[in-house]
């Protein structure tokens, strides 16, 4: 017999293995293109709304209308910005990386294009383990990376995936850029990352309740970065890896437990003086930059 509670404990427990292995099959099933990739995208973050309104992880997190579509807002806007970047790195960065030689034998595209998009999908999230951290330790990092507006969303969820700073977007995508190209990725094989990739991070910000056991002691799941997004800061500063949970453990920044409220201060900020945050952070937020500024950690 269905109820609410067993549907929302069956998503904790498996939903996030077979929502990435649908994203996959919709990547795989509808040309490993581009058109496949965008596809995903949307269809993940329909499944995403779906869930928390179903089954939401705080159900007094529900978004409003109107601050749904201003997300939504934001989210095309890093959309744009994301093409316009890609653009630019096709024609000035992509071909200088190139020049790099990288000896035949291990080009990853020696490799089967499974076994590609796991290293891509797992190294990439190395790469941005270390600027992330990094971000949270700096307070001159913080601040020009333009991270803070990221974190400074109250009541997350998974259209926030998409909710970044332009100055933040700059370096986002060169973790996997970097990798593919001087690895000597497929086409194929980073059209599949870019797949994965995009479904978990919608899937690790939404307000939904999920952790598999095992699974998740190497992917991210929505529990552990939903403490990252902690309005406490020792929380917060857990978790830098957004998608393969597994360099936490590794490196020693793992932690665990329930987050009651998310962002970098006690009141919630407009959008408008969220993307002025490396410019001017309010009074009452507390992040490495106005604790450096108060002449304390970072």
């Amino acid at each position: 017999m269905y109820t609410r509670q067993g549907f929302a404990k069956l998503i904790e427990r498996v939903g996030h293995p077979a929502l990435l292995a649908l994203a996959f099959g919709i990547w795989y099933g509808t040309g490993k293109d581009d058109v496949a990739v965008l596809l995903v995208q949307v269809c993940m973050l329909l499944v995403v709304v779906a869930l928390e309104r179903v089954v939401p992880a705080n159900a007094s997190w529900r978004l409003s209308s109107g601050m749904f579509a201003k997300l939504v807002g934001v989210y095309m806007l890093g959309l744009l910005v994301t093409g316009l970047l890609l653009a630019v790195y096709e024609s000035v960065l992509m071909p200088n990386l190139k020049t790099i030689q990288v000896p035949a034998s291990i080009l990853l595209s020696n490799l089967p294009t499974a076994v590609q998009i796991v290293v891509l999908f797992l190294v990439s999230d190395l790469m941005y383990y270390w600027v992330h951290r990094a971000i949270h330790g700096s307070s001159l990092f913080w601040r020009v990376s333009g991270h803070g507006f990221h974190h400074a969303f109250q009541n997350l969820h998974g259209i926030n995936a998409g909710s970044n700073h332009p100055f933040e977007l700059i370096y986002i995508l060169l973790p996997l850029i970097i990798l593919a190209t001087i690895g000597g990725a497929t086409v194929e094989a980073v059209s599949g990352t870019t797949a994965l990739l995009i479904a978990n991070v919608l899937l690790v910000h939404a307000n939904v309740n999920m952790q598999t056991p095992i699974f998740s002691l190497i992917i991210t799941c929505s529990n552990q970065h939903r403490r990252h997004h902690s309005v406490v800061f020792e929380e917060s500063n857990t978790n830098y890896a957004c998608n393969a949970i597994l360099w936490d453990h590794v490196f020693g920044t793992y932690s665990e437990g329930p987050v009651k409220q998310t962002g970098i201060g006690p009141n919630p900020l407009p959008i408008w003086k969220m993307y002025l945050l490396p410019f001017r952070e309010p009074n009452d937020a507390d992040t490495v930059s106005t604790r450096h500024k108060r002449g304390g950690a970072g």
